[in-house]
C-alpha cells in the first residue's frame, strides 16, 4: 500500500475543504496527531476510520486509493479525461497529440 500517496491525497481533500488539521480531526473524531501521521503516510487507519475520513472529506475512495490498487488506472484515466474536458478545443487536441505520441513511442520500445 502506498500510504504516503494516500496521506497526500487526504491532505489535499482537507485543504480543499479549507480546514486545519485540528478542525478536520475534530470533525472526524480523531486526534490531530493521528491525522497528521496519516497525512504523512506514517500511519494507516483502520478501515472504519478510513471510511469516516473519506465521508467527512467527501473524498472519493477511487481517487485516494488509485496509486495503491491494481485497477487504480481506471480512476487515473477518468481523472485525465476530466482534465482534458476542462481544456479548450485547441489545447485538448495538443494534449491528445502528445499523449498519442507517447503511447506510440512506448509501444515501439
Amino acid at each position: 500500500m502506498n500510504s504516503k500517496s494516500i496521506g497526500k491525497k487526504l491532505k489535499a481533500y482537507r485543504a480543499k475543504c479549507g480546514w486545519s488539521q485540528k478542525d478536520c480531526a475534530e470533525r472526524i473524531g480523531i486526534s490531530t496527531k493521528y491525522l497528521a501521521d496519516i497525512e504523512r503516510g506514517n500511519k494507516v487507519p483502520k478501515l472504519e476510520t478510513f471510511i469516516l475520513i473519506l465521508n467527512t472529506l467527501t473524498a472519493s475512495a477511487d481517487d485516494v486509493l488509485q496509486d495503491s490498487l491494481i485497477v487504480g488506472y481506471e480512476a487515473k484515466s477518468s481523472d485525465i479525461s476530466k482534465k482534458l474536458e476542462s481544456l479548450d478545443i485547441t489545447k485538448r487536441r495538443q494534449a491528445l497529440e502528445i499523449f498519442d505520441s507517447v503511447i506510440t513511442s512506448l509501444q515501439n520500445s
